[in-house]
């Protein structure tokens, strides 16, 4: 049976939160209409775990997570997140946002401690941290910039909550919610929806911001620059920033310093929700057609909530509406890309076609 709690008195939301028989928690926000039932105990997957492994040249951590392999792969019916859908997630007739602990998880709150490699000197460690699905709606054929605003404003809430919820485990250090958009950024389900992975390290981009902005880089002196906006709010503004990797990448900041979402006020919520849309619907209107995209929703890691800025970074993955962005030998082998239009030139191509429906 599915255990209900009681709804967190913390955030001005509903959020309803249920245990699926295989242990994982399924958190239901805003209204639902039903209520979830799974099958019996023992009817859902084997549990199964990640592990870390050091690799020395890059020094950085390389999750290792086999069971991957068998995770649901574009499904020609019965797509596990629209509601009710037969051995689905979310056995409910209709709900808002939906988030609960993915089924094919690379990171595990209780890991198992990994064996030494044999016959290989090489730093392993347990993947703790939680890697959390997080659904925009019970349709299928929704998207960030078709959503209703109060949607996008109740995910940036639920974005704070999830960060909120997550930092509170002893072992994390970090947590950042996303979203890959298309086949082409690797999406397998195409229902609406992002993921939110909270780390008990810090990855190597987070540590290379990390230091920056403790040593003084200010975000908010590349929101300003007329030549690099696409479109602003009274308290945010969308930008495609000077130094921009990806052709027509935009970010989208604060006009205030914010550590994380979960400190955004109403105005900003309701200001960063509509930028969402514009930033979307803009490269779709762009690209005429569906821009496959990654969105990283970026906050302070633990003890550096007086320096790291909350922001949003969008990573498209064309550079027309015909040619990707394919990250080649030079990105890949020497980490330095290689971009073949000009930010400003960017800035001014989607400032032609901002989305302002």
């Amino acid at each position: 049976m599915a255990q209900k709690t009681a709804t967190d008195p913390q955030i001005d939301m509903a959020r309803s939160t249920y245990a699926m028989p295989d242990g994982r928690l399924l958190h239901l926000y805003g209204p639902h209409a039903g209520e979830p039932s799974w099958p019996q105990e023992g009817a859902r997957h084997e549990v199964a775990f990640s592990h870390m492994r050091w690799h020395p040249m890059r020094r950085e951590w390389v999750v290792y997570s086999a069971h991957r392999q068998t995770r649901t792969y574009k499904p020609a019916t019965n797509c596990p997140f629209c509601p009710g859908s037969p051995d689905g997630e979310l056995p409910v007739k209709d709900f808002s946002i939906a988030v609960f602990d993915n089924r094919f998880s690379s990171f595990q709150k209780n890991p198992r401690v990994p064996a030494p490699i044999p016959g290989v000197d090489l730093a392993v460690a347990p993947a703790a941290g939680n890697c959390e699905v997080v659904v925009y709606s019970s349709d299928h054929h929704a998207s960030m910039a078709t959503l209703p605003q109060e949607r996008r404003e109740l995910l940036l809430k639920v974005w704070g909550d999830r960060v909120r919820d997550l930092m509170a485990m002893p072992a994390v250090q970090v947590v950042m919610p996303f979203e890959n958009r298309g086949e082409e950024a690797g999406v397998t389900l195409h229902h609406p929806h992002g993921q939110i992975y909270a780390f008990s390290y810090l990855p190597p981009m987070f540590e290379a911001m990390a230091t920056s902005f403790r040593e003084g880089c200010d975000l908010a002196k590349f929101t300003g620059l007329p030549d690099y906006e696409v479109a602003q709010t009274p308290t945010a503004t969308a930008f495609v920033p000077p130094f921009a990797r990806f052709p027509y990448e935009v970010w989208i900041a604060p006009k205030q310093f914010r550590h994380s979402p979960a400190v955004l006020n109403a105005q900003e919520i309701s200001d960063f929700a509509s930028l969402l849309a514009s930033v979307a619907g803009t490269y779709d209107k762009f690209f005429g057609r569906a821009c496959p995209y990654v969105m990283i929703v970026y906050s302070a890691p633990r003890g550096m909530e007086e320096f790291f800025p909350f922001h949003i970074q969008f990573y498209p993955l064309l550079r027309s509406p015909q040619k990707l962005k394919f990250l080649a030998g030079c990105e890949l082998g020497a980490g330095s890309f290689l971009v073949d239009i000009l930010p400003e030139t960017a800035a001014r191509n989607l400032r032609t076609f901002e989305d302002r429906s």
